[in-house]
């Protein structure tokens, strides 16, 4: 098959170029990009989540009718580009493939994020007949041990079977583009080269970088002990190395959350860097709005740490190992 072009490719280019005080003397008029968050609800109980480890304290629910139709309307003459993500696994919404396909409609490109649990061959088919342009398959490790530990379930094998299935029903198709992204926290060189090895015959970009376990506290955590113990071991063996990247989201982007308020940082699982309501407010006035303003000068300034959000915040996939060879 012949490779393909990825359909964000140009949207993440000019969201990443610049640093921060360079894209906030040039911020654009709209958002280049929203994520959206259709539901915050997970089935899988991942221990770098706190969705799965069941510390978030945000109401959870299912994003309604009219908050996306009313997204719509706000987007449609940008055309916006919109990523289904966030704190939850977007296909247990039940209208996300109407959803894809109404954004299609009015000219936006679409990406989904996934944990490929519930992708059976009926949810491919909606998907792709939705017009879905770009999907994101989210492992954790490189290997049925590691993804194990880390997201709590055994199912390594089955999500690469359904990756693959994927890719094979696509044939000669031009979508979705087909991403495979990873993180590590003690894999070697040599694994993570396996890894890329076994997925890259059908995938078209595949990604790695590094698990951030700091803001998971396991005495905070509902988990039992055993997952306690081993979240315990992870976090001792953790290899994001601890530097403060420059911050490209509030400069490009906003995140949508399933009842309509929006906030600044993509990270922001608990609500605390809200910025406005589209239920409300235009997506345009959120987008000028003196809070959010106050958040760029901040992170211009890289005053990561004065923000409880952002001083957690690390450059996991652009970082170098703790060893100094670049990520693999």
């Amino acid at each position: 098959m012949k490779p393909r072009n990825n359909p964000f490719a140009a949207v993440y280019a000019l969201c990443n170029q610049g640093d921060s005080k360079a894209k906030w003397a040039a911020l654009p008029d709209f958002p280049r990009s929203l994520d959206v968050e259709v539901t915050n609800r997970c089935n899988f109980t991942c221990l770098m989540c706190p969705t799965g480890v069941d510390t978030v304290r945000r109401a959870k629910g299912f994003m309604s009718d009219a908050v996306f139709h009313r997204l719509l309307e706000q987007i449609a003459p940008w055309k916006t580009p919109l990523r289904f993500i966030r704190w939850g696994e977007p296909t247990l919404h039940p209208r996300l493939p109407q959803y894809i396909r109404k954004a299609g409609e009015i000219g936006c490109l679409t990406h989904l994020n996934t944990n490929g649990s519930l992708l059976t061959e009926e949810m491919v088919e909606h998907l792709m007949k939705a017009g879905l342009d770009s999907i994101k398959f989210s492992f954790q490790g490189v290997d049925r041990k590691s993804f194990r530990e880390m997201r709590n379930r055994d199912f390594f094998d089955e999500l690469l079977a359904r990756v693959k299935r994927l890719y094979d029903r696509r044939g000669d198709g031009h979508k979705p583009y087909i991403h495979v992204s990873t993180t590590i926290t003690y894999e070697t060189p040599e694994q993570v080269r396996a890894f890329r090895n076994r997925v890259a015959p059908f995938a078209d970009l595949v990604t790695v970088g590094h698990t951030a376990l700091e803001h998971i506290v396991p005495e905070k955590t509902r988990l039992s002990e055993a997952d306690k113990a081993t979240l315990r071991v992870l976090k001792e063996k953790e290899s994001v190395l601890r530097v403060h990247p420059e911050c490209p989201e509030v400069y490009d982007k906003l995140s949508v959350n399933w009842d309509g308020t929006v906030s600044a940082c993509c990270a922001d699982y608990d609500d605390q860097m809200l910025v406005g309501d589209i239920r409300t407010e235009t997506l345009a006035d959120i987008w000028k709005c003196p809070k959010l303003n106050a958040y760029r000068k901040l992170l211009a300034e890289m005053r990561h740490d004065e923000l409880p959000v952002c001083r957690l915040c690390w450059d996991y996939s652009g970082l170098k190992h703790p060893g100094g060879t670049r990520k693999t």
